[in-house]
This record gives C-alpha cells, structure tokens and sequence, in this order.
C-alpha cells in the first residue's frame, strides 16, 4: 500500500506547479544542458516574466509556464499538440520544466535565424535582461 501511494502522490505532485527560487533554476538549467554563458539571462528572462512560477499564465498574451511560451506561434491551446513546439501549453503549466526548456530552446534557435538574437523572442528580454546577466546565475 505504502508503494502505492508513493507512486499516486508522485504522479499527483507532477501535475502542480511550482516556484523555483533562482539557484534552483539555475541547477536545473545546468543539467538540461543550458550553455554557461546563457544561464543569466535565461534566469533572468524566467524572474520577470513569470516569476519562477510554473503556473503562471499571462491572460492578455497567452504566454504559459516559467518561460512563458507564446500559444501564438509555440504551443497550442487545445488539447491537441500543436504549432512550432508541438505541444499544448497545459503541459508547461507543471513542476516539470523539461520540455518548457527543450521548447524555449526551440523558440530562441527559431527566433536567432530570424532576428540574430535569440532572446527577443521574449519582450522582457529588451526591457530587463539584454546585456550583462552574470550575476543571475552566480552565488549558485
């Protein structure tokens, strides 16, 4: 029984969300394979557009998850996988960050054939993140 109901509240668990706090972020974009000298601004483009929060989802953009993927051109809004990630944007509303990641990553390489700079796919990036970031991602 008690294996059992490890493996319910695991499964049950996967379905939240949750706030990373910076350091933690920053680990898990280490291990998901984030070069070095992107780890600032990545942290810092989750920090203001989310807030670390996995949860979150901006109503009047329709931008879901930590990195706030656009259901515009990236995710879709249906229950169907769908546009340029191949995903809903329900599933970068949980705890696992993975493919929120592997679908940033995917709108950045998209977004740098276009513009050169991948990063201006996400406004705060302009506003907040352009430039030095370093000290996003250090005491970590």
């Amino acid at each position: 029984h008690t294996l059992l109901f490890v493996v319910i509240l695991s499964i049950c668990d996967n379905a939240y969300g949750k706030i990373f706090d910076k350091c933690e972020f920053v680990r898990k974009l280490q291990t998901l394979g984030i070069p070095r000298d992107q780890l600032g601004t990545w942290t810092c483009i989750a920090k203001y557009e989310s807030n670390f929060d996995t949860q979150a989802v901006n109503k009047q953009t329709w931008d879901y998850g930590i990195l706030q993927i656009s259901s515009l051109y990236w995710c879709s809004k249906s229950d169907s996988p769908g546009k340029g990630c191949h995903a809903t944007c329900k599933q970068f509303l949980n705890d696992n960050i993975d493919d929120d990641v592997a679908c940033a990553r995917h709108v950045y390489d998209e977004t740098k054939k276009m513009s050169g700079d991948g990063f201006s796919a996400w406004t705060t990036y302009n506003q907040h993140c352009r430039g030095d970031t370093s000290q996003w991602a250090s005491n970590c």
